[in-house]
Formats: structure tokens, sequence, C-alpha cells
């Protein structure tokens, strides 16, 4: 009789190994092959192995700004930056843009201070949101301006993105809490954190029905200021150009707060008009004016500026020196000195126009300049046939001229912007940086 085998008490029992056969085997080396592949797909296509950052190893501090004009001017760098109609300025840096590149300079010698790169071209690149200051640099994919990324002004990190359908070419501008980007087809607002505060125009993806006023129109130009924004637009089957006014952000519904609407012309014959600022109360709009009358037609018309209400009800009419178009280049610039004195000022093509911060009527201009003007202390600079101009910025007298040279001028838009006791100018697509000294 054969002796009963048993197991030893507390032993476990032996499970047989899994068997696997050669097609197993075969399947698993495809899947972790197919895992790698779609790993590398991703990160080649990625966003972040095509950018490259080089932020600055401690923050930039804040310059001190200067209390008037300098005594003198003197040229100091240099550099390319085509994407930026007006020099782009942080209260530390000079930032320029060319190509995929966003760099900040130092203001004194033009050294690096942080850099963002980015394999695609760039559409616009502005300075923003003064309570948290950053530089937005709106890039160009396959759907268009809507690769956006928001810098730190004080080191170059990032500190927001998005991503969304826009126009092939847009136009940045700010005020307040609010970037807007305006194509011609669509405009988006962007809040400090790029969360959008209201899309208008042709919509992408339409969650919900009648979010929009009305659809199919072709935007001429905006501003925005407080929490408004006016477009002047070109709508299917009218005849004339439209003034609306919206809010910077929509209702809770998606829908867009339409303030005001109307027809601002009988027909689209004559000049575009073209919106120039926006106030908490009211719209300054441009007026290229009329060519000369024929037999029986109606009178020629020189330059103006018309105020409008929010509600895009016309207050007044003022005549101005201008071109039948503001350049294209020509960006109105507000501007606030440190002991609270606001200028605001378009440059009409040839004269530079000074509104009232508030109710936007001119008070002044001044003929025969190449740009907008910009407060620099207790004084308001402007660029000049020879220089830069000098004027009391509560009369518009103009105290003295700044002789400086323009190598390689060919007659466009001069843009100023100060940052400490130096003044960056742009040209051409090219920064030149102007050292002062008293």
């Amino acid at each position: 009789m054969s002796p009963t085998m048993t197991r030893p008490s507390g032993s476990k029992r032996r499970i047989r190994p899994e068997r696997r056969t050669r097609t197993d085997l075969i399947v698993s080396a495809v899947v972790v092959v197919v895992v790698v592949v779609i790993g590398a797909v991703v990160w080649w296509v990625s966003p972040s192995r095509h950018t490259e950052v080089d932020s600055a190893p401690v923050a930039l501090q804040p310059l001190a700004e200067a209390t008037a004009a300098p005594a003198t001017l003197v040229p100091g760098w240099t550099a390319p930056s085509p994407v930026t109609p007006m020099p782009v300025v942080t209260e530390s840096a000079v930032v320029t843009a060319d190509g995929g590149s966003v760099v900040a300079h130092d203001p004194d010698d033009g050294s690096v201070l942080w850099s963002y790169r980015r394999n695609l071209p760039l559409c616009g690149v502005i300075a923003a949101y003064p309570s948290a200051p950053r530089v937005v640099a709106a890039y160009r994919n396959s759907r268009g301006c809507g690769e956006v990324t928001a810098l730190r002004a004080d080191d170059g990190r990032r500190s927001a993105s998005r991503s969304s359908d826009a126009d092939e070419q847009i136009s940045l501008s700010t005020a307040s809490d609010y970037v807007v980007a305006q194509g011609d087809s669509r405009l988006e607002s962007w809040g400090s954190s790029l969360v959008r505060g209201v899309e208008y125009g042709r919509v992408s993806a339409p969650v919900q029905p009648n979010t929009q006023p009305r659809s199919g129109c072709r935007l001429q130009s905006s501003a925005t200021g407080a929490d408004d924004i006016a477009v002047v637009e070109q709508c299917p089957d009218e005849s004339g150009y439209r003034l609306t006014v919206i809010a910077a952000s929509q209702d809770k519904d998606g829908k867009v707060t339409q303030l005001g609407s109307r027809l601002i012309t009988d027909g689209t014959a004559g000049p575009v008009p073209r919106v120039v600022a926006v106030s908490s109360g009211a719209v300054a709009v441009y007026r290229g004016g009329s060519p000369t009358a024929t037999t029986g037609g109606p009178p020629a018309t020189g330059p103006e500026i018309r105020v409008y209400g929010t509600d895009a009800t016309l207050r007044s009419t003022h005549e101005v020196l201008g071109a039948t178009d503001i350049p294209p280049n020509s960006i109105p610039v507000r501007s606030t000195s440190s002991d609270g004195q606001v200028a605001l000022t378009v440059f009409t093509g040839s004269a530079t126009v000074v509104l009232d911060p508030t109710a936007l009527t001119p008070r002044y201009q001044i003929p025969g300049t190449l740009g907008p003007a910009v407060l620099m202390g207790s004084d308001l600079v402007v660029p000049g046939p020879s220089g830069i101009t000098v004027v009391d910025p509560a009369t518009g007298e103009q105290r003295r001229t700044i002789t400086v040279s323009r190598p390689g001028y060919t007659g466009g838009t001069v843009g100023l912007t100060p940052i400490g006791t130096n003044i960056a100018a742009e040209y051409d697509g090219v920064v030149h940086m102007l050292r002062g000294s008293n």
C-alpha cells in the first residue's frame, strides 16, 4: 500500500506559471512599440519641444521714472521688431518681437534680460495688465493668430496660455484689465489669466444660439477703454459703416452685451471711419473727410474726430488736421506720469491730436508731427521732423526740441515710449534706443 503524501501544515499551494504563447509575446511587443511611438509623436509635435524659455534669474526691478524730458538724447542700441507698431516697454525693459522671438532688453546697453521663442510666427506683442504686468504674445498656427502666451514682465516666465480660433491677421489693444485681439471677422478680449471675456463676430463653435447681435460683418477697427469695446464694422445688406459698443465680458448666459449700435455713415465710398479711443462714457472715431464736392453734390468735408456716447449716439464733431486715412501703424497712446497726469494722443498722419482722457474731445493739436505723443514726467514728448519736441501737456505750447538723428528712416510713423531717463523710438520695424542725459 502506497504511503499517503500530505502537504506540510502552513505551506501554500503552488500555482503553475501562466503559459505564454509566441503570439502573446508578439502582441505585447507591438503594444509597447505603439505606446513608445505615440509618446514620441506627442513629444515631437508638442508646443513644449518647440519652445525656448530663457527667463531672468531674478525678478527685474522697476526703473525710476524721469521727472522731465532729458536735455539731450544720443543714439544707443538698435534691434529689429517688425511685429510691434509702437515700442513695447515694461517697468524694467524694452521688449522687441521678431520672427518667433520675444526678447526683453536692458534699456541702457541692449543686453538680453529674458527671452521666449517658439517655432511659430508672431502676430502681435503688447505690454498689458498694469496691476500684474505681463507681456502678451500672439502666434499664428493653422487656426490663425490664436496661439497666445502671457509672460511675466519682470522675469519672462510663462504665466498663462490659450489656444483658439482666430483670423490670419490681428491687432492687439489694451486698457485696464483686458487685452483685445481683433481680426477682420472676429474679436476677443482676454483677462490677465487669458480667460476669454467676450467673443464677438464669427464664432467658431457656437454652444448657444443667438449670442451675437449680428453675423457676417467685417470688423474694420476697434479700441477698448474701461470695461467697454468699440468696433467699426461693415455688415451685409447695410448701406454704411456701423459703430457698435459692447461690454468686454459676456453675460451669464454667454451673450454679448451690446450697449449701443447704429450706422454712422450713409455709404461706404469714402474713407473708413476708425475708432481711436474709448473711455467709460465716450467713443472717439476719426473720419478722414470727403473729396471736393461735385456740382449739386454734398460739400467737401475735412478730417474730423466725432465723439459718440457708449450708446453710439453722436455727441460732438471736431475738425482736425489729418490724412484721409490714419496710418495703419499709428496706435493711439494713453500714458500716465508718476504724479497722476494722463495724456491720450492720436497721430492722424499729419498732426498729433491730444484728447481729453474722459470726454475724448480734442484739447489741442500739434501740426507737422510724425507720431503720437507720450508723457515723460512733467513734459509731453512728440516726434517731429528734426527730433523730439517737448511740449507743455496742459497747453500744447512747444518748449524746445531735442535734436536726434534717424538713420534709415523712410518717412513712416515714429513711435516713442520713455523708460527711465531714456526713450525707445520705433520706425520701419526697428527699435532705436535713445539715451538721455541732463
